[in-house]
């Protein structure tokens, strides 16, 4: 998902999210409980928010769907006519820490990629300032990153202090058979229709973490509506 400036400075959602950004498109395997918290969770933010604060933690290896569930967060949001926040920390070159200040009354603000700013001082203050304010204001603050809250290396103490006392929830990673589910998964959401068969030929022959696995599932439906083909063993074995 991409984002852009607004006249304000602030980081705001652009409205055109990727089709896998949905609950509908997470297979939650071993992550239920996570998935369904953060539903909930998002379902019943307030556009004037007058609940205690909830914040939630997700974090997990690479490819468990961390960035996904901040996105379906934002999406099921913007459903239900709130204006989420969504701010990547891996891009913070691109922004700085102003576009953190003044959002305490929105609903829902998502922090991806909290390790991205680990050992940075001025960051670590703004999210700590953004904690303190959503935190008086009742708003949810939804966060992510590779390592857990312990872990992540903040030299902010009370930063990680906070952080770890919310929900936190490891994201498991899936297995072959996850994989080959949340393959068949995905492409059924995409209008495509792939056999377990297909789906185990793509794990044996490429990449098999799920990011490379769903990027090359872009590339196959663009190549199976090009020539007018199913998604076979034959058709792949011609594309290799």
């Amino acid at each position: 998902m991409s984002t852009l400036l607004s006249s304000h400075g602030q980081l705001v959602l652009n409205l055109r999210l990727r089709d896998a950004s949905s609950f509908e498109n997470y297979f939650v395997a071993r992550n239920r409980e996570a998935v369904e918290r953060l539903q909930h969770s998002v379902r019943n933010v307030s556009s004037t928010p007058q609940a205690p604060a909830s914040w939630l933690y997700l974090w997990g290896e690479p490819g468990t769907g961390k960035t996904h569930l901040l996105e379906a967060a934002c999406r099921t949001a913007q459903e239900l006519g709130h204006a989420p926040l969504y701010v990547p920390l891996v891009e913070k070159t691109s922004f700085t820490t102003a576009l953190l200040e003044d959002v305490e009354q929105v609903p829902l603000v998502c922090v991806d990629n909290v390790d991205a700013i680990a050992g940075d001082a001025a960051w670590e203050a703004a999210l700590f300032a953004l904690y303190e304010r959503l935190r008086a204001q009742g708003g949810m603050l939804v966060l992510a990153a590779r390592p857990g809250p312990a872990a992540i290396g903040l030299r902010l103490a009370d930063l990680a202090t906070r952080l770890s006392a919310g929900l936190v929830y490891q994201l498991q990673p899936l297995s072959d058979v996850g994989k080959i589910a949340a393959l068949r998964l995905r492409a059924q959401r995409r209008g495509l229709d792939m056999t377990e068969e297909v789906a185990n030929y793509l794990l044996t022959r490429f990449p098999r973490d799920m990011h490379s696995l769903f990027a090359l599932l872009d590339r196959l439906d663009t190549a199976t509506l090009a020539a007018q083909r199913r998604l076979t063993i034959p058709f792949l074995r011609g594309l290799e």
